[in-house]
């Protein structure tokens, strides 16, 4: 699913340039406090368990959590990654997806997010998840700012043995930090659900592309406003975007066709076209 910004328009509000900035970074600050508080609660029922984003509901029986599990199941399909691909997942929340795909891809994990708490919670869910599968009592807790890779057992399900680090990350830092500094490259970069919070939407792109060896891919699935709706400009539909913006800590939805143009700019080319599936996710609100 393609990707898109809404950065230059925010540069031609009142105040120019540097009241743009100075209310991306008072957003970015809001989100951080947002996910440092509310994280520990996505694992107490009746939340959502160890994904912070929609489930893909397929039936009826389907709980949240399975819902959840069929959405990271769409998308690896989608990427087409396999044991050994190397994974950028931006703003992995607390680790779930990343954790799967470890575990059950084999797939060689960076995961980064932006909340130091989500980074607490994500090392010590995957140091007690290691400690399971390799059948010890307990597994040495990390140093804290480590980016040492967690080795994760072979599978049945994987084909081979999967790793992941979980690093305290901007994602406007992540070219300088993991490109132009460490050197690294990925094969997929998997983003769910958070470009719709980005103000830098266009650069978050040429980032990702830079961070691809080529044939790499990028996979999202995020939050739209609908396009070319006639109903889009009545003051209903204005107040609940204002209340969308503000209850989910995003400066304005793009929609499908804003992300398709921000993603052939920064030169993605796409392998699939994107599919709405608002309707398999509504259940899970």
């Amino acid at each position: 699913m393609p990707d898109k910004n809404e950065n230059q328009k925010h540069v031609a509000h009142a105040g120019g340039v540097k009241e743009a900035k100075v209310d991306a970074e008072r957003l970015k600050k809001r989100i951080q406090r947002h996910y440092d508080v509310t994280s520990d609660q996505f694992l107490k029922p009746p939340v959502r368990g160890e994904h912070i984003h929609h489930g893909y509901f397929k039936s009826s029986t389907d709980t949240n959590e399975q819902a959840q599990l069929n959405q990271v199941i769409r998308l690896v399909e989608s990427s087409g990654v396999s044991a050994g691909s190397r994974v950028l997942d931006v703003g992995c929340g607390i680790g779930g997806t990343a954790r799967y795909l470890a575990r059950e891809q084999g797939c060689k994990v960076t995961a980064i997010t932006n909340s130091r708490r989500q980074v607490e919670i994500a090392r010590e869910l995957m140091a007690a998840e290691v400690a399971r599968l390799t059948s010890q009592s307990s597994s040495p807790p990390l140093p804290p700012g480590s980016t040492d890779f967690v080795q994760y057992p072979s599978s049945a399900s994987s084909a081979g043995a999967g790793a992941l680090r979980v690093l305290h990350l901007d994602v406007v830092q992540m070219l300088e930090h993991l490109g132009d500094t460490q050197g690294e490259t990925f094969d997929c970069i998997w983003v769910s659900e958070v470009v719709f919070h980005l103000h830098a939407r266009q650069l978050f792109f040429d980032s990702a592309f830079a961070l691809l060896d080529p044939g790499g891919c990028i996979v999202i699935a995020d939050i739209f406003r609908a396009a070319h709706d006639p109903a889009s400009s009545s003051k209903r539909t204005q107040k609940e975007l204002a209340s969308i913006r503000r209850n989910h800590l995003c400066p304005q939805l793009g929609t499908v066709d804003e992300y398709e143009q921000m993603a052939w700019k920064a030169r993605f080319r796409p392998r699939h076209k994107s599919i709405d599936i608002t309707k398999n996710v509504a259940k899970t609100w």
